[in-house]
């Protein structure tokens, strides 16, 4: 029987280019002030509170009390290198829990809780519940941080520090958030709009050339963030493994600024919100894993400046449920790589890409690498729609079959994949396909472009009309 082959025509991709920007610390404070405070003090919301104190503080390897603050400490044992049983209540905000610092610090901590509350200052820093910075290292076990206040973090790892976290629970409250009541006004005290969400403090934060590790353990926020990223001054790295990372009410599971790289293992999202979100040149690693998200699985957006940045996301195994579209891309260079992943969205979107409207939205040049979809060893049902006008929509079919809409792609399939339009659809093609790999419904017109024009009547009564070009 003679197989009727469609003729695709292959394209030049843009090459993928390397970025090597990466902005400081310092710059990053005064792009964003020259934005959202123009004309003004230049704010630093990085930056601890000056009189903020610990309860416990090791610092360059010692235990170092007449640093610490003894009142807020209530039972166990602390020695240069192991606290046992501490417990720490402390109800100002600047007051917090373990702060361990300098390179000769190895400190572990088992059995503590630790309770916080009052209007914290900047990341991290004396004031937090645990916090290591200045190439310390860090360690907790069996360990339970709640905290209430905003701007009041639970954990956090800055300036080359390596913060280990074992079966424990961390939690971050903030303060009352909502349409009932007012908005903080300082700087970056809540998350910025393009982000969609509220809130007003974040559960952890990784920065500046510093390494996070979860294990077994519980990261909950109320709003904002359960695990977030910032500044990453090159390189930042933040994995979690068995964890369950929940919001309760209105924020996301993680963050990857540019320069960190996020690595989850058989871990549990369960989001008011969005399981993570993906800003410029980062990337996020998913392997067994579990999502079930109030909007997006994903957020992933551009505002750092640089036209040549790439968002990467490798997926492999688990689930992805969202109520929007799993994944939504504002004006970003993105690489999605899905293989054997179950992915349903309760809208019918698997990717939407948009302009970003954000004022902070990176240009583009004449070569922007694009949008990058693969699938493999999977079957998935949803549209893959791009508004993106700025860029082209990769899609790559490797043993893969899409039940969806596809607007504005460019389609590689290889021969053990199948497409079925749902919807009337356009794409360009470019490989040759057997036409028993694309049906479409009755009533639904695929338009595409190839390398030889002609029409065609699909199995299920669809239609597939090819352009030369």
């Amino acid at each position: 029987m003679e197989v009727t082959k469609i003729k695709g025509k292959a394209l030049e991709k843009p090459a993928r280019r390397e970025c090597k920007n990466m902005a400081s610390m310092a710059e990053i404070i005064t792009n964003v002030n020259a934005i959202l405070n123009p004309g003004k003090e230049p704010i630093d919301w990085f930056a601890p509170a000056p009189d903020a104190v610990a309860a416990v503080h090791i610092k360059d390897g010692s235990y170092r009390s007449d640093l610490s603050n003894g009142a807020a400490l209530f039972g166990g044992s602390v020695s240069d290198r192991e606290l046992k049983n501490v417990k720490v209540v402390a109800y100002n905000g600047n007051e917090g829990g373990i702060y361990a610092e300098g390179a000769a610090t190895d400190v572990t901590v088992e059995n503590a809780y630790i309770s916080l509350s009052g209007e914290g200052t900047g990341i991290g820093g004396p004031a937090s519940g645990a916090a290591a910075k200045y190439g310390a290292s860090l360690t907790l076990k069996n360990v339970v941080i709640d905290t209430n206040g905003r701007t009041k973090y639970s954990t956090a790892a800055e300036e080359n520090s390596v913060l280990k976290v074992y079966d424990s629970v961390i939690w971050s409250h903030g303060i009352p958030y909502g349409d009932d009541y007012e908005r903080p006004k300082a700087l970056m005290s809540s998350p910025p709009p393009p982000l969609e969400m509220d809130g007003n403090t974040r559960t952890h934060c990784t920065m500046s050339n510093s390494y996070s590790y979860f294990y077994n353990s519980k990261i909950i926020c109320d709003g904002w963030a359960a695990l977030s990223t910032e500044s990453s001054e090159g390189f930042v790295y933040l994995e979690a493994n068995g964890c369950d990372i929940v919001c309760t009410k209105n924020g996301y599971g993680a963050y990857a600024d540019p320069g960190c790289h996020d690595v989850f293992r058989e871990c549990r999202f369960d989001m008011a919100r969005m399981a993570v979100i993906l800003a410029g040149n980062s990337a996020m690693e998913f392997e067994n894993c579990e999502s079930d998200c109030g909007t997006y699985f994903a957020l992933m957006h551009c505002v750092n400046g640089w036209c040549e940045e790439v968002g990467d996301m490798t997926i492999t195994g688990g689930s992805i449920r969202s109520k929007k579209e799993a994944f939504l891309i504002k004006s970003h260079n993105a690489v999605l790589d899905m293989a054997e992943v179950d992915i349903a969205s309760e809208s019918g979107v698997i990717v939407h890409t948009i302009l970003n409207s954000d004022p902070c939205k990176t240009p583009v040049d004449d070569s922007p690498y694009g949008v990058n979809v693969r699938f493999t060893d999977m079957s998935a049902a949803g549209d893959l729609i791009h508004e993106d006008s700025e860029r082209r929509m990769w899609i790559e079919m490797n043993s893969a079959v899409l039940t969806g809409a596809i607007k504005e792609g460019t389609l590689f399939m290889d021969e053990g994949s199948r497409w079925t339009a749902t919807k009337d659809s356009a794409v360009h093609l470019l490989n040759d396909i057997d036409i028993a790999q694309i049906d479409a419904k009755s009533g639904v017109t695929i338009r595409a472009t190839g390398g030889e024009a002609g029409e065609y009547t699909l199995f299920s009564g669809g239609k597939l009309i090819v352009t030369a070009g």
